[in-house]
């Protein structure tokens, strides 16, 4: 059996070997951020199959003092929390920056 791959992209036909196994090409992994170990969401319309990457949650986490952009869906934080993070950390280097600074007196 041979596969169309479609989507913007020059139509290819892909093998479908017998047991039934599908390899992407590279250049679809590669435009789709699918690696090995990944989980792709199958679904039947008609006579057509879907494939499509299985992703989790993505946003930010906090590790340490920093703010990391994560996509495996773990300890993600709300868009309020990063916001008041992201305040926090602006107020406190304005503070730091300002005490390096001679103090203005007026003569």
């Amino acid at each position: 059996m041979v596969m169309v791959i479609t989507n913007g992209m020059e139509d290819r036909l892909i093998p479908i070997d017998k047991a039934g196994r599908v390899v992407l090409p590279k250049d679809v992994r590669d435009e789709l951020a699918i690696k090995a170990g990944d989980l792709l969401k199958i679904s039947i319309h008609g006579n057509e199959v879907t494939l499509r990457p299985s992703r989790e949650a993505a946003g930010f986490m906090k590790r340490g003092h920093a703010l990391v952009f994560s996509a495996d869906g773990a300890d993600l934080l709300d868009n309020e929390t990063v916001e008041a993070i992201r305040n926090d950390e602006r107020g406190g280097l304005v503070s730091s920056l300002s005490k390096g600074l001679p103090s203005q007196t007026h003569k």
